[in-house]
């Protein structure tokens, strides 16, 4: 049997309209909050030392890799213990790259994180403070996604990450 709760489109809009109107009147207190969130998404000053350190890394190991053929290449050595030195640098290169990867994809995404917030703030500033009727424009430019519970409560989430949870 479905537990999923019915909801009516007027229910859902009137839970927003409360939410909306809630969210919106500490207005001013959730613009400071979104400025400081901007500003510890941009500076990437750990992130990028991170990124030089990664890059510092796979230079080094690039070198002992160019160092290790060109030695095989004029000593005579075990190749066994040559593929083995190869392979385990090859490997060691392969996992600080994903790591250069993983840290320049983070500061790809707080930039974007970034871009978003500055269009939430600067759609927030146009914003009445209370509304009383449904405007879905209103909903598409304030609320990332709405949780509907079990109990027919729903949580909207807006774009900030503010949660509010209005009762059925």
């Amino acid at each position: 049997m479905c537990k999923t709760p019915t909801l009516t489109a007027e229910a859902i809009q009137m839970m927003f309209l409360n939410a909306y109107n809630a969210f919106m009147g500490n207005r001013e207190q959730v613009l400071e909050d979104c400025e400081l969130m901007r500003t510890v998404l941009v500076d990437f000053t750990v992130l990028d030392a991170e990124i030089e350190k990664q890059y510092e890394e796979i230079e080094v190991i690039a070198e002992r890799v160019k160092h290790l053929v060109k030695d095989n290449a004029s000593t005579p050595q075990s190749q066994d213990e040559y593929v083995k030195k190869y392979n385990k640098l090859s490997e060691r290169y392969e996992e600080e790259y994903l790591k250069l990867e993983k840290i320049k994809m983070e500061k790809e995404f707080r930039i974007s994180h970034d871009k978003t917030m500055n269009m939430f703030i600067e759609n927030l500033k146009k914003q009445p403070l209370i509304v009383d009727k449904w405007d879905e424009s209103l909903w598409a430019v304030m609320i990332e996604k709405a949780v509907v519970h079990i109990d027919g409560s729903i949580t909207f989430v807006f774009y900030n990450g503010s949660e509010i949870k209005e009762e059925a």
